[in-house]
């Protein structure tokens, strides 16, 4: 198991419909989560929050997946090789 850390940004567009499942996904998550900051744009309508998670690529593209087929998000992840 070759964990990497790896960068995701997380947009979420309608925070009244997808607030809930994003959060129950982070929360079974959270053990990998070295760091999670949130920042809401009131004025755009939009949240965005940033992560930065330990896990291996296999466990990375299931997160991913998990939360690209919750409506209104979308998210980018980037691997670091450090």
């Amino acid at each position: 198991m070759d964990l990497k850390r790896h960068v995701v940004t997380i947009v979420v567009e309608d925070t009244q419909q997808a607030f809930h499942p994003v959060n129950e996904l982070l929360h079974s998550y959270a053990p990998h989560v070295l760091l999670r900051v949130g920042y809401p744009m009131r004025d755009k309508g939009v949240s965005v929050i940033f992560l930065i998670m330990d896990l291996t690529i296999e466990e990375m593209g299931a997160f991913s997946g998990k939360l690209g087929q919750i409506n209104c998000v979308k998210v980018k992840t980037i691997t670091l090789n450090i």
